[in-house]
Formats: structure tokens, sequence, C-alpha cells
């Protein structure tokens, strides 16, 4: 199935996050691959790359207390609130739904966040589980032809996918072996200066653009989104972000950001 991070938000979204999770819980399957006895890799979701490149100063931080902060918009068919310290998205059977940083919007600098995702079901289509920057404010979205995704992934996969786009159609991608069963954590971060973008799991430097043309200058926030197939009957699923951090350029990096360049292409979906 072709990954797609570009769907638009539908209506404002309720929150009966506790209801739901148990109902879910008590009569849909797990996913294959997911089965509890799975044990995630030693180090799987503890490593920053604040942390291993000695990003600061924190402009923002947010680690999801109780009630769930004004300036996330939540949007579409399925619920998302707080639980436990973390921001969840739960799922219907279709539609996509999405929580935006709102009145936080950068043009430049670095974004880090833990999350994971899990599906309840494997009869129908796999949600795409997406931590992505959209254009801020009255920017044009134009069909997600100028995001930047963190993280684009089916739960369930073995690995993810991370890419920038700018007009009017170009498209940097790369393609990561990742482990997602078992609601495994991982952290994803971006880091975008003037002149090249960065992105890094599990604290390690995964690819680095730096070609004029994939580079905008917009400003962006940050998305959260749990993205479905237009039409389709989708598997229910869950997303969960247990932190969310925004760093300036004020640090340099204390390590090489040096690493493969995402692969050039076109986005057909752009308009």
């Amino acid at each position: 199935m072709t990954l797609r991070t570009d769907l638009p938000p539908r209506p404002r979204a309720g929150v009966r996050l506790l209801a739901l999770a148990a109902a879910l819980l008590l009569v849909l399957p797990q996913g294959a691959g997911q089965a509890a006895t799975d044990t995630p890799p030693p180090l799987q979701g503890k490593k920053f790359a604040a942390y291993e490149f000695g990003w600061y100063p924190i402009n923002h931080v947010d680690h999801f207390e109780e009630p769930l902060p004004d300036y996330w918009e939540a949007a579409g068919t399925g619920d998302v609130g707080t639980q436990n310290g973390m921001i969840t998205i739960l799922s219907t059977d279709e539609g996509t739904t999405s929580a935006t940083l709102r009145g936080h919007s950068r043009a430049r600098g670095r974004w880090e966040m833990r999350m994971r995702a899990r599906r309840y079901e494997t009869a129908n289509t796999d949600f795409v589980a997406t931590a992505v920057l959209v254009p801020a404010g009255k920017q044009a979205y134009r069909c997600g032809a100028r995001n930047i995704a963190l993280t684009s992934f089916h739960p369930g996969d073995r690995a993810v996918r991370f890419h920038t786009r700018t007009l009017p159609d170009h498209e940097y991608s790369a393609v990561l072996p990742v482990e997602e069963t078992n609601e495994y954590w991982h952290t994803y971060g971006v880091e975008v200066t003037r002149k090249r973008i960065s992105w890094f799991v599990d604290g390690v430097v995964r690819a680095t653009e730096r070609r004029p043309e994939a580079l905008s200058g917009i400003r962006f926030a940050l998305r959260l989104e749990l993205t479905a197939v237009a039409g389709a009957t989708m598997n229910k699923s869950r997303l969960q972000v247990d932190t969310v951090r925004y760093f300036t350029l004020k640090s340099p990096n204390d390590k090489s950001v040096k690493a493969p360049r995402p692969t050039a292409g076109t986005y057909a979906d752009a308009c």
C-alpha cells in the first residue's frame, strides 16, 4: 500500500478516550505481529537526538498532563485527548483523525517526539500513523505538497518513511527499517536550517537533505495523524505521543549530521 500523509483534517474530534479505549481492548483482537510476548529492542525509544547532539535551549515542551492544552487542535472522525501523560488519538473505522500544534509555528529549528501506534484488528485497511510538519497559519496546504514528515508508517510495519516536499511537485524521501510491532516506542526528530534538513530516529541521524529545491523556508506546525484511505473501512487504531519538544538552532550539534541523502522524486497529489 502506498503511504499517504496528505489527507486534510475533518471536523472537530470528540474526547471519549477512556470508554472507547476500554471497549476496543475488550472486543478487538490484537494485530498480527503485536503479541504481548514480543520483546522490544533494548534501547528502542529511549535515545533522543536532543541528548546525543546537544540541542538547546528548549523553546516549547509538552508532557501531556490533563487536560489537553487548547493550542492542540483536534479534527476528524475519531477522538483526541490525554491519557496517562500521553496525547492519544483513537480512530473509528473510517476517516482521518489529527491533532495539530497551533500557535507555536516555526520556519526553522528542531522538533523531536516519542511516538507509538497500534492497530486493534487486521481484516480491513491499515491507517498510516504520521508525525508531520505542515504549513502554518494561512499558508496554503496544497494537498500536502509542502510538508516535512518526521515519520510515516502503518502500525505493525517494520519500516518507516520520511520526506520533504516543495512546490510544484518535488519530493525527497527515504525508507528506514524500524520495528513498529507491539506498540514499540521510537523517537523521531527533524532539524530544519536555512541550508538543510536532517532526520533522526532513536537518537541517530538517518538522512540529510541539502538540495536547495528541497527547502521551502515556510513556517510549520506539527501535526499528529492517523491517516485514512478515502472511502475505505479501516482497522481501528491508536496513536500515542508522550513528549513533544521544540529546540532553537542556537546550539551547534555536538556530532556531525552527515548522512545519506533522500531519494529525489515527484509528488503526484500536489494541488
